[in-house]
């Protein structure tokens, strides 16, 4: 493995190019943008505040959710080295017109964890927290947290569906190796060293200017704390089965979301086999955008997926 880049003096302020690239190569990431602390927090931008609430998943695991808003529900799943708070954003764009569930997924903030993580169990919490939205409720997952959506719209189809860039392996699954690679070396190294080989390994995406830029970011240094949940997580989709045949079934309206930056392999490749599977998809790009367009243009992503929703 290569030595990680050492920290430079210069600026943290990252180009629009780099960033766009960094979060594309952390494919699962979100990049922090509040605190999620407290359980009552005003938000500009939408109605009333944010308040937390609690409910029980299917294997028993108490869990959290943030609501905001009025009108239909709308369910909110995002990806892992992210916590709800990175959504706060978008979400409250949208509240003017629904009630927004925001999951907090386990093993997350005020959420609990269960004795052994598996992708089944997760797909449960938002089974869970759909059954607390009610009939009628709309369905939105980023990355990781759309790969949990789509597995949970077969069980309950969502009054609508929104996938943004879910990484299902289409041409090729991320390497079992890659992964063992990674976490020995969050063992032996630690967290920073472990995001590095990531970067080198698993995403290689980045330049070495643009890691060594990122890695001076709060974003960064958030994630840091949150490797052994993105090592659970990533194994898991390790283990996914190739393609998506099986979810020819889904009758659901669904729109799918992919950035025209983001990789081919990793992101645009399973957007569009979605498209084509799904018998009631439609493919949304959002130029100059990659994976994290909840970051980088907020406005932008909320308004697509308003109008999505409330299209007749």
């Amino acid at each position: 493995m290569s030595t990680p880049p050492k920290p430079s003096n210069r600026s943290s302020t990252i180009p629009r190019r780099d960033m766009l690239g960094a979060g594309a190569a952390l494919m699962l990431a979100g990049c922090a943008t509040a605190s999620s602390t407290g359980t009552r927090e005003a938000v500009t931008g939408g109605p009333g505040a944010f308040t937390q609430h609690r409910f029980t998943s299917a294997d028993g695991t108490s869990l959290s959710y943030f609501r905001q808003g009025q009108g239909p529900a709308l369910v909110w799943v995002y990806g892992t080295l992210s916590t709800w708070g990175d959504w706060r954003d978008v979400v409250s764009r949208l509240s003017p017109r629904f009630t927004n569930f925001v999951l907090e997924r386990r093993g997350r903030g005020a959420s609990a964890d269960g004795a052994v993580y598996a992708l089944e169990r997760e797909v449960e919490d938002v089974l869970a927290l759909m059954e607390e939205a009610g009939p009628g409720a709309s369905l939105f997952g980023h990355s990781l947290g759309g790969i949990l959506a789509l597995e949970a719209a077969v069980r309950r189809p969502p009054a609508r569906l929104v996938l943004y860039e879910p990484p299902f392996p289409i041409s090729q699954r991320i390497a079992r190796e890659a992964v063992e690679l990674v976490r020995t070396t969050w063992k032996r190294e630690g967290p920073d060293a472990a995001l590095v080989a990531a970067q080198h390994h698993i995403f290689r995406m980045l330049t070495a200017e643009q890691l060594e830029a990122f890695r001076q970011t709060p974003q960064w240094a958030k994630q840091l704390g949150m490797m052994e949940s993105f090592l659970r997580e990533i194994s898991a989709v390790a283990e996914l089965p190739m393609g998506v045949e099986r979810f020819r079934a889904v009758d659901t309206d669904t729109r799918v979301v992919l950035g025209d930056q983001s990789p081919r392999v990793l992101l645009a490749e399973p957007a569009h086999a979605l498209t084509q599977v799904l018998p009631h998809a439609t493919l949304r790009v959002l130029p100059g955008q990659g994976h994290v367009a909840h970051v980088s243009a907020p406005a932008l992503l909320a308004r697509e997926v308003e109008d999505f929703l409330t299209a007749r």
